[in-house]
């Protein structure tokens, strides 16, 4: 009986781009427009910079680019720090069912490996779907239990999708492939304590997640072995991260359905638990004319982990805080009419108006939202104004889930967005070449890029 992870080596050894169909290609460069445009805004935040400063004071042979950077580095420095950049707006895509961002671990390291290697469009768009199959299935098998111990799966289980990318990339067999993911599920690693302290550094698990991918598929090509029973073992993953696991369905409908057509995009720059509440707020405000000044309180139930995550009572008081705070982010939307990234600002963490209604948001869970969870991540939202009013809406889901799904143009628009103030000519140039990225190399997509970012 093989294990998993030589289960998932051999599918992703016998998949050609041509297994593709046309709708997951589409889905795969509009997740790519996607994820490079919140890089582009993310590499003018604090940490991002940090990053790259440090990265880019750094020697080593000239493989790949580093988005803000004015040369070349080490692909895996690439990865780590276009991994960094990609999440430090939390706008980058995800999957409900896993409570996990794939795209943010994958799409940094594959682009950095195929630039190292000279490779074109299909090599990529072939291998960041497979990194999507199998960071959200295994995220699916563990969770909520993963996220309930206290982990962040996008740099736990992310890892094992930027080593299934790369090693597509490169060409393992399937022992070698096994030999990848193996040495990659070691690596994993994410603490979700930055929830409470410290969320400035949170992008640092996906960035990892993608270093660590390239180098476990560097090292397999040189012969490294790694653990055949790495999840399921004695000592694996699975025990070490869940109390419960459940993988009966883990490879139900592998290479029919493919699973990076159940992302969801994000169009509030705060943890997506808390977007629900924001669509139902500014729907309710549209509808009945309401201004900011008119809300009293604002009274919000959900599923446990949109509590659990992101509604203490306690105010952020940094901006990256503020993020992870469903009611001063709920406030500061009501406050601006949108949650976009400019918003989140040290200036407006410190906004007296708005931090005195987030005081009075209010978030709990109750057994209709426990029950529908994660089929449903949505809230229930009573407003009541202070004439007396009241107001109610349910979301059931935010915009922006394949329920509820983001067409090209919203796409298009919140690419646009993130990267305002660059040249419009080359922003348009580098969206025509995502479009038809099979007929590129990603040399010349990451040459694209690199004009976009000075």
């Amino acid at each position: 009986m093989k294990t998993i992870i030589q289960q998932f080596a051999d599918y992703f050894c016998g998949m050609t781009y041509e297994d593709l169909p046309e709708e997951v290609v589409r889905q795969s460069k509009m997740l790519t427009i996607d994820l490079i445009g919140v890089s582009i805004a993310g590499i003018k935040m604090d940490f991002p910079r940090m990053m790259i400063d440090y990265l880019g004071g750094l020697e080593g042979v000239s493989q790949a680019t580093m988005f803000g950077a004015p040369h070349k580095v080490p692909a895996i420095h690439a990865a780590l720090a276009n991994g960094v950049s990609a999440h430090a707006l939390d706008m980058d895509d995800g999957f409900r069912f896993g409570g996990v961002h794939a795209g943010v671990a994958v799409i940094p390291a594959a682009l950095a490996f195929c630039e190292s290697r000279n490779l074109d469009g299909k090599d990529f768009l072939l291998a960041i779907t497979m990194g999507y199959e199998i960071i959200n299935r295994i995220s699916k098998a563990m969770n909520p239990s993963h996220l309930n111990r206290g982990f962040h799966t996008t740099g736990t289980i992310g890892v094992l999708g930027a080593a299934a990318a790369c090693g597509v990339l490169a060409g393992l067999n399937s022992e070698q492939m096994a030999s990848a993911l193996g040495i990659a599920a070691l690596q994993g690693a994410g603490l979700l304590e930055i929830l409470n302290d410290g969320a400035m550094v949170k992008p640092v698990h996906p960035g990892k997640a993608a270093m660590a991918g390239i180098l476990s598929v560097e090292l397999a090509l040189r012969g490294a072995k790694g653990p055949m029973t790495a999840l399921e073992g004695e000592k694996g993953l699975f025990k070490a991260m869940a109390d419960s696991v459940s993988t009966e369905h883990l490879f139900d409908g592998l290479g029919s359905d493919f699973y990076i057509m159940g992302q969801y995009i994000k169009f509030h720059a705060a943890c997506r638990h808390i977007h629900p509440t924001i669509d139902g707020v500014l729907s309710v405000m549209r509808e009945h004319r309401l201004a900011f000044q008119d809300l009293d309180t604002v009274d919000v139930t959900t599923y446990p982990v949109a509590v659990s995550f992101c509604g203490t009572s306690t105010l952020p008081d940094t901006a990256e805080g503020a993020k992870f705070s469903l009611a001063f982010s709920v406030a500061m939307a009501a406050y601006f009419g949108d949650a976009g990234e400019h918003r989140y600002s040290q200036d407006v963490v410190t906004n007296e108006a708005i931090r005195t209604l987030a005081h009075r948001v209010t978030a709990r869970t109750d057994a209709r939202w426990e029950q529908a969870y994660p089929r449903e991540r949505g809230a229930a939202i009573t407003i009541r104004s202070k004439k007396g009013e009241s107001f109610f809406v349910e979301v059931p889901l935010p915009k922006g889930e394949p329920e509820h799904p983001a067409t090209d143009e919203d796409f298009i628009l919140k690419f646009q967005q993130n990267t305002a103030g660059q040249s419009p000519v080359d922003i348009e140039a580098l969206l025509v070449m995502i479009r038809s990225l099979e007929q590129h190399t990603i040399k010349d997509l990451a040459q694209a890029i690199v004009r976009c970012t000075q």
